[in-house]
C-alpha cells in the first residue's frame, strides 16, 4: 500500500525544438540533430534504438528524498504509432507512467497510466504538468549531480535506456504551485 507524499516538480522549459521535431520533410532529419544538440548542450540525456529517439531526459533534484519525477521527450521517426507502456530506473523498482490532467471544475489530478501513445512521425513529450515518470520509494538520496537510468519498454518491443541527470530545480510547475504532485503516492 503507498502512502501520500508530495513532491515539489520543476516545469521543463518548452523548447522550441519539440514543435521542430514533430516536422515532416526532407528538413525533418537536421531538426532532430539540433533537438539532440540542444538537450546535449543542456546536459541532459538522449539515447537512441532503432526508430525511437529519447531526449532531453532529466531529473529535478527530489525535494522529499521518497519520491521524484523524470521529463524527456521520445521521438519516433517510424511510419507506425508505438506506445511506451513501461518504465524502470536504476534509482527505484518502483517507477510509474503517468499523466496529469484536469477536471471539469479545474483541479488538477495525476494517475497513473499503462500506455502513452508516441505517434509516427511525432514527439510525445514527458512534462510537469502532462506525461512523466514518477520514481517512487527512492532506496539512496538524489542530488544534482547524480543520474537515473531510466529503460522505457514500447509496444514494438523496442526498450529505450537513457541516462537522466539530476539537476536543479530551476522553476515552478505550470501553475506556480511547487506542489503540483500533492496526493499522488
Amino acid at each position: 500500500m503507498r502512502t501520500n507524499r508530495t513532491v515539489t516538480a520543476a516545469a521543463l522549459a518548452a523548447l522550441p525544438l519539440f514543435a521542430a521535431a514533430c516536422a515532416v520533410g526532407p528538413d525533418a532529419q537536421s531538426q532532430e540533430h539540433a533537438a539532440t544538440d540542444a538537450a546535449e548542450a543542456a546536459g541532459r540525456g538522449s539515447a537512441r534504438v532503432g526508430d525511437l529517439l529519447v531526449e532531453d531526459a532529466w531529473m529535478p533534484e527530489p525535494a522529499n528524498p521518497e519520491v521524484g519525477v523524470v521529463y524527456l521527450a521520445v521521438t519516433n521517426t517510424a511510419t507506425e504509432d508505438d506506445t511506451v507502456t513501461g518504465v524502470r530506473t536504476s534509482a527505484s523498482e518502483d517507477a510509474d507512467l503517468c499523466e496529469t490532467g484536469t477536471t471539469g471544475s479545474g483541479a488538477s489530478v495525476m494517475r497513473t497510466v499503462s500506455r502513452i501513445p508516441v505517434p509516427a512521425g511525432g514527439t510525445t513529450t514527458f512534462v510537469d504538468g502532462g506525461y512523466h515518470v514518477m520514481v517512487n520509494d527512492i532506496t539512496e538520496p538524489l542530488t544534482v549531480g547524480d543520474g537515473v537510468t531510466v529503460r522505457l519498454t514500447f509496444a514494438s518491443g523496442a526498450e529505450v535506456e537513457v541516462d537522466a541527470p539530476v539537476q536543479e530545480m530551476t522553476a515552478r510547475s505550470d501553475s506556480g504551485d511547487p506542489g503540483a504532485h500533492d496526493g499522488h503516492h
